[in-house]
């Protein structure tokens, strides 16, 4: 299993918050980027999130950074705001000329309702599993940390799907957790979740780590694990 952990990068804010409420409509894109060029980055990153302030479908933007690697995390209200967020903003402005002179792509997966994915063809989809939970939030914060868990789904596929819906009930009752979120596509699926703090991270992980494991091996068999 991969572990690894991205701080957020340089010093901008976490996040663009507009209205991060309850939908069940949620677009999350992720850019996996590798930064070949620091000077040629720039302001990219606070500029990116400057302009996104005029779409109120974005909900949040989020970069962060672990040595070369930048990480970029784009929530949208719905399909037609991750859509009018890729013309008006990235190609509109000239920021995906300035990310192709600046870094190296290495993937972009969007998880979410995905009639046909925006922004290039080689881009990996997720479809919702069941539906997601978002607490209602004022604006963003600096001591916000974002997990994503890859899993792949083991033996009976209904089976896995129900055991890991099952977590994401558990959050319900835990206010420092704002919000969860299942993914799956075929038999590969993935958790995002938005800790208030390291200790509601902490809690959450130790929630996992006193569920039953034979039941966890059973159902999912964790590939990778990252800390934002």
């Amino acid at each position: 299993m991969i572990s690894t952990a991205h701080s957020k990068d340089n010093g901008s804010p976490t996040s663009v918050a507009h209205k991060l409420d309850q939908t069940d409509s949620v677009v999350v894109r992720r850019d996996d980027l590798v930064v070949i060029d620091n000077a040629a980055l720039g302001t990219l990153c606070e500029d990116v999130q400057i302009a996104s302030r005029r779409n109120a479908g974005v909900l949040e933007v989020e970069w962060f950074r672990n040595g070369a690697e930048l990480t970029l995390f784009q929530t949208f209200a719905n399909r037609a705001a991750a859509a009018a967020q890729h013309e008006e903003t990235w190609t509109g402005q000239g920021f995906t000329a300035r990310v192709a002179s600046s870094c190296r792509h290495v993937r972009t997966v969007v998880y979410g309702s995905v009639s046909a994915p925006h922004g290039g063809a080689s881009i990996e989809t997720y479809e919702p599993l069941g539906a997601p939970f978002r607490r209602p939030r004022a604006g963003p914060a600096h001591e916000r940390f974002r997990i994503r868990c890859d899993m792949e789904l083991v033996g009976d596929r209904a089976a896995a799907r129900a055991f890991i819906l099952g977590r994401q009930d558990l959050a319900r009752d835990d206010a420092g957790i704002l919000d969860v979120q299942l993914y799956a596509s075929g038999r590969k699926a993935c958790l995002l979740a938005t800790y208030a703090d390291a200790a509601a991270q902490q809690r959450s992980y130790m929630r996992w780590m006193e569920t039953d494991q034979s039941k966890v091996s059973e159902a999912v068999r964790v590939t990778g694990m990252y800390t934002y």
